[in-house]
Order: structure tokens, then sequence, then C-alpha cells
């Protein structure tokens, strides 16, 4: 099935999972024993993943040096498997996803970020209940607590420090539905990306990509049923028009500051194609040529856009702006190119009698791209 790419923006990386901040304790104690190289939370105050030998340590530290994807996803399977308990599977099993994406494993890429994000859930649950148990203390409790060990910390879910972790946990597991997402999105596997993209976006509503996925694919891949395709073109349209009220904020935010401008071309491009597609779904052509041609403002050379122009174009009979907008698609080739000349060369023979002169016509067309 023919369907545009998702934005770039999906790719995660293993910089993003591991520079977010945690807090540990343990790590402090092991550093001042052993020296062990910096690892994710090392030395910073409060909690967070804590090694609990030196062998554990060192593993991971093999693990996270490692450069050969096929051997880093040896090592991530092999510490998994020895230390199952180990604070560091959600890291080692995030290694995996990364590994495998670089060895076009896609499926085995996804399946290691969800147990990425299990591991991530589990151990917020670890830290939450540990801190009900610590709110049950009496101060004389603690007293002896601490008299055993003086590096014992007490977790509150009402401190800043507890709620930062949770929050930058639920940014690591959007990150890795959001690679679940681009695995499936290499496999080709609707249901799948649709089923990723909808648990992400019940972590973060507002998140403009996944807003711009998930409308592009329901739009996309439309159900044969009259009635299902209607209820999801609707929503399809609600997530589309969300993400580009967003749009604005989400190119200024900080975060996207690194954003070159022909990135930020194609992710607008991306939502007005999207937008145009579904209101073609729907068939309200007149408002699905002013989006894909707004699309193609922000992005004038891409092929696919053309071809549903001409699409929309040809079912309201403007055969003469169908014929230019497939002419420009057929030039610009791509997956839409073989679909584009069958319909561009039906229209043409029927206003020439001929095909004589098609190929002429598309290079005269392609010359007026981006005028």
């Amino acid at each position: 099935m023919m369907a545009k790419k998702g934005p770039a923006i999906w790719v995660i990386l293993i910089a993003l999972i591991l520079s977010l901040p945690v807090w540990s304790a343990g790590q402090r104690r092991n550093q001042q024993k052993e020296q062990q190289p910096q690892q994710p939370g090392q030395g910073q105050p409060g909690f967070g993943p804590q090694n609990k030998s030196k062998d554990e340590a060192d593993a991971f530290n093999a693990l996270q040096k490692e450069q050969n994807p096929a051997k880093k996803v040896e090592l991530a399977e092999a510490f998994v498997s020895k230390y199952p308990d180990s604070d560091f599977v959600a890291y080692a099993q995030t290694f995996r996803v990364t590994s495998y994406s670089q060895l076009g494993k896609h499926k085995e890429s996804a399946a290691a970020a969800e147990q990425a994000v299990d591991a991530t859930i589990k151990f917020g649950e670890k830290l939450a209940a540990k801190a009900d148990a610590d709110a049950k203390l009496s101060d004389k409790d603690r007293e002896n607590v601490r008299k055993k060990d003086k590096n014992a910390v007490f977790l509150d879910k009402n401190s800043p420090q507890f709620e930062e972790f949770m929050n930058q946990s639920e940014q690591r597991i959007v990150a890795l539905y959001k690679s679940i997402i681009q695995s499936y999105q290499m496999l080709n596997d609707a249901p799948h990306m649709m089923e990723a993209s909808k648990k992400a976006l019940g972590l973060k509503p507002d998140d403009v990509d996944l807003l711009a996925t998930i409308s592009n694919v329901m739009a996309e891949r439309p159900p044969t049923n009259d009635q299902q395709m209607t209820e999801q073109m609707k929503q399809a349209e609600e997530y589309a028009n969300q993400a580009l009220t967003l749009l604005p904020t989400y190119l200024s935010s900080p975060e996207n500051a690194s954003m070159t401008p022909a990135q930020k071309a194609d992710v607008t491009s991306q939502l007005h194609y999207t937008l145009g597609l579904i209101y073609l779904r729907q068939k309200r052509l007149s408002s699905s040529q002013t989006e894909l041609m707004t699309a193609l403002k922000s992005k004038p050379n891409d092929p696919i856009t053309y071809y549903r122009l001409g699409i929309a174009y040809v079912q309201e009979m403007k055969n003469d702006q169908a014929m230019d907008a497939l002419g420009k698609s057929v030039f610009l080739k791509g997956v839409s190119e073989p679909n584009a000349r069958d319909l561009l060369k039906q229209l043409y023979v029927q206003k020439n009698k001929s095909e004589q002169g098609l190929e002429d016509y598309i290079k005269s067309a392609g010359s007026k791209i981006g005028q």
C-alpha cells in the first residue's frame, strides 16, 4: 500500500534515554569503594538505579562501551539473563532496541522496546513501593535504619526529586513507544503501529509527533467498511487538527531548537498532507486540494502529495489541473510513479487522442515544480 513515511523525528537515540538525569544513593557507596566508571544516575543525591555488585557494574560498563551492534545485543542479553533483577535492565533492553534497529531487525527491536517499557514501569513501581514503606516509618524506625546504613535514603512521593524521576521515566516510555512505532513503520505493520501510537498518546496526548503519526496511519489505511471508515476519518481529522494547532509552539520550543528549516518544513508538510488525504477520503475535494497545496508550499518536491492532489482534481473533473499535478508526480518518480503515470496517460489520451508528446508533457510539468 502506498504511504508516506512518518516524521524522521521518530528515531530513538540511546542518548535520549540515558542522558535523562536520575538519582542514586547506592551508587555513591559503589563509587567510593570501587571507583567504578559513572553510570546513569551515579553520584547524584537521592535515588535511582543502583549496582548491587562489582560484577554487575563491570558487566554494564562493558555493555555501555561496546560499539559493535551485534556484540552489543549479545552483551545486553547476557546482562539481562545474569542480572534479571538489576535496576539497569531497562537500560540494557534499550541498548537492544537501538542495536537491533542498526542491524535492520525491526521486529526484534520492537520486542526489545516493549521489554524496556515493562522494565521501566517495574522499576518505577519498585520505587513507589519503597516510598510507601518509608512513609510508614516512625522517626525512631528511621534512626535505627541509619544506624545500620548511614547512607540510607528515604523516599518521599511528594518530593520534587521523586516527581521529576517519575516524569523522566514517562518520557523514556514515550520515547520507547516511538521506537516501536518506527519499527512497525519499517515492517509496514499498521495495526501494531496504531496500538503503540495509542498507548503513547495515552501518556502524552499533546505530543505533535504522535498526533502526526497516528493521524497519518489512520488516513493512509482506511477500513473497507463505510461506517468504520467514516468514524476513523473523523478521529484522524481531530488528531491532525490538534497537531496543527500545537505546531507553532512545538516548532519554537527549546527542545526543537536544533531542527533545521528543512526538518520543520517536513513536519509542516506532513500534517497538511495528512489532512488533505483525510478530506479526500471524505470527498471534501475543495478542502483536500487546499491542504495538499499548502503541504506542497512547505515541501514542493513530494511526488505522493502531487499524486493525491491529482486524484482530488480528477474527482472534481478538473482534468487540466489533474494532469499538471500527475505530471509533476511522475517527473519526481517515487512509489507513486506507476499509479500517477497510468492515470495521467488516461487523461492525456482522452484530451489529445494519442500518447504522442506525453514524455515532453511530463518534463514540462516537472520544470514548473517550485514555481
